[in-house]
Parts: structure tokens; C-alpha cells; sequence
């Protein structure tokens, strides 16, 4: 039986196991969450390195990305650098191909959605660059709320371009900051504010 195991930055309260069937072979898939506690990834990491089938970090992305450039994520760079025996991802592969085929083919071709003119708050746009193309591509009336929603700032981005350019003059900073700066880790993911 193969085992996979997500360590994320998150909430324990989240944490889930089961056993499931994919293509034949039987699999137990794993989450286990640190509150935020970047040492006790760290440590689960180098522990699970070589036990199990395959890894992935939660709760933080190893890039964040604008165009066709990426930008490395420090600290999460330094929970995995002990991981060397185990394939690990950061779903960052799923995010640029999958989100960008459901919102410009599956979605417009099998469900009929048009984006066109739709209004569209993306969260992140760094965290999720693919789909922000693909919302743009595909004419919907983006906001992108990297400014709002992980800095604190009440400015609202309308172009791709400008977070492009935005990007090319914070992330190389930022990148370098501690992850709870970036992202809500632990309890503060189960925090809604108004």
C-alpha cells in the first residue's frame, strides 16, 4: 500500500486521513497540519522523507509567479531542502494547468459559462497566476486583491499588467519574509474578517 502525506502550515482541527483505490493500487492520503509552526514542518518533512511515496507542503506554495517569472518562497524553500529520497509537489503544477483548462476550455465548452464581462475577485493573483491569465484571457472583469487580501492595503488591482510589474518590484522582497506575513497560517485560516 502506498502512502501520501500533505504537511501543511495549517490548522490541525483539518487534519484527515483515508484509504482509497487509484488505478488498482490502494492508497492512504494523508493531511496533517502544524499551525503554523514552520520547525514542526520542517521536522515532519525530514521524518517522512524516505517512509512514504510522496510528499506535499500545504499551506504555502514554493513560488509564487507573475508572467514567466517565478519567484522563490524562502522559508518554505527551507522546510523541504532537508527532503531528498521522497517526490514531493506543492500543487503548483495542478494550478497552471488545471485551473487554466476549466476556466478556458471545460467551463465555456461543456457548461456553457461564458466569463465575458463577469466580475471576478481573485484572491491572490501571485498564488494563482494561471488562473488569473485565464480569467483575463477569457474577458472577465478581474480584481485582483493581492494587496487587499495578503498585505493589508486597500488598493484593488484591474490589470495583469500592473501586477506583473508590481510583482517584479515586491516579490523579490517579500519572497524573503517570513510565510505567516504572506499567508494566514494555522488558527488564522479559520478566521473570517469582514
Amino acid at each position: 500500500m502506498k502512502r501520501v502525506v500533505s504537511v501543511s502550515l495549517g490548522s490541525r482541527t483539518r487534519d484527515h486521513r483515508f484509504e482509497t483505490e487509484i488505478l488498482g493500487q490502494r492508497i492512504i492520503i494523508e493531511r496533517i497540519g502544524t499551525d503554523g509552526d514552520v520547525r514542526r514542518a520542517k521536522e515532519l518533512m525530514r521524518e517522512l522523507d524516505g517512509k512514504v511515496d510522496a510528499l506535499g507542503i500545504g499551506g504555502t506554495d514554493l513560488y509564487l509567479q507573475a508572467g514567466n517569472r517565478r519567484y522563490l518562497i524562502r522559508e518554505t524553500a527551507k522546510i523541504i531542502e532537508d527532503v531528498k529520497r521522497t517526490p514531493l509537489v506543492d500543487g503548483g503544477g495542478l494550478k497552471a494547468t488545471w485551473e487554466r483548462w476549466l476556466i478556458t476550455d471545460y467551463l465555456p465548452t461543456r457548461k456553457g459559462i461564458s466569463f465575458r464581462g463577469r466580475k471576478v475577485l481573485l484572491v491572490s493573483s501571485v498564488d494563482r497566476y494561471w488562473m488569473a491569465e485565464a480569467f483575463t484571457q477569457m474577458g472577465a472583469d478581474v480584481t485582483f486583491g493581492d494587496f487587499i487580501f495578503a498585505l493589508g492595503l486597500p488598493i484593488p488591482i484591474k490589470r495583469l499588467t500592473t501586477v506583473k510589474i508590481l510583482a517584479a518590484l515586491l516579490l523579490p522582497v517579500l519572497t524573503k519574509l517570513p510565510i505567516k506575513w504572506l499567508y494566514p497560517t494555522g488558527k488564522k485560516q479559520e478566521e473570517i474578517t469582514p
